[in-house]
């Protein structure tokens, strides 16, 4: 695991679902890159996460997104963005 890692957290629409969705990465900046979110949007709606299941989850594969089938669920899965975001 890297270090200086933080996992965010935040909800994102999804195939027109409201969906928990976690990121790890070194900087706030790369999770905005990765999220494709706006610095406005990002600051507003996400943070950083303490919660032990997101934080195991997102740090065992740093920069990549992982979403909830709701927006309060821990059953994370691999999210491959392919513009189905609403």
């Amino acid at each position: 695991m890297a270090r200086n890692m933080k996992v965010y957290g935040g909800l994102t629409f999804i195939e027109g679902k409201q969906l928990r969705t976690i990121v790890a990465t070194s900087t706030k900046k790369k999770a905005m890159e990765i999220l494709d979110e706006s610095n406005y949007s990002f600051n507003n709606y996400w943070n950083e996460t303490s919660d032990k299941v997101e934080l195991e989850t997102a740090l065992k594969e740093p920069n990549t997104i992982f979403v909830a089938s709701t927006s309060t669920g821990f059953d994370f899965v691999k999210y491959q963005k392919n513009d189905n975001r609403s």
